[in-house]
């Protein structure tokens, strides 16, 4: 039997937390990660998990979102989740966290996607790889209709959202590159 020094210990976790830091698990338990390209290169986006409270405490550097993409300071896009909000989330409405995966992932990929058109890519996403099932996409539709008012990037009502999110599916959207690898 072997034994492992602290200092390896350490340096293994730290090791399995770099490699999964940067990995999204899905609902049904494939982790996939988005990736970008800047000028030719193609990089994964960096996650970061932000807020570790209970539920209610949003986290003030998402200013009140679940999800935002940011861009580092060499220009890459990270994507900052909350991660109260998140496990919330999975108790009340799991179809909306890879949902708010593939929308944020559509922003990190293209930063001038506006509201309407990376929901549009999220949705066309999970569709693409046989994960938007005639329920998911009512309770998707039944949790975007729930809210009531939003910015004016996003219409103005989470009716109006989804409705214009639903008629760029039905114009088919943009899915020329694939945007997400599965693990």
């Amino acid at each position: 039997m072997r034994f492992v020094s602290p200092g390896q210990s350490l340096l293994l976790c730290l090791l399995m937390l770099t490699q999964t830091a940067w990995a999204f698990e899905r609902t049904d338990g494939v982790v996939v990660q988005c990736e970008a390209e800047r000028n030719g290169e193609r990089r994964e986006v960096r996650e970061v998990w932000l807020g570790f409270g209970d539920v209610g405490d949003r986290h003030p550097e998402l200013g009140g979102a679940a999800a935002v993409v940011r861009v580092d300071r060499d220009g890459w896009p990270v994507i900052y989740f909350d991660n109260v909000v998140f496990k919330a989330m999975l108790a009340s409405d799991p179809h909306m966290a890879d949902f708010i995966f593939y929308h944020e992932c559509a922003h990190a990929r293209d930063p001038d996607k506006n509201e309407i058109e990376a929901n549009c890519e999220a949705f066309l996403q999970l569709q693409q790889q046989g994960l938007m099932t005639p329920v998911k996409e009512h309770a998707l539709s039944d949790t975007h209709r729930r809210m009531r008012r939003l910015p004016s990037r996003y219409g103005g009502s989470g009716e109006i959202f989804w409705e214009q999110t639903m008629a760029c599916v039905q114009r088919g959207g943009d899915l020329s590159e694939a945007s997400v690898n599965t693990k």
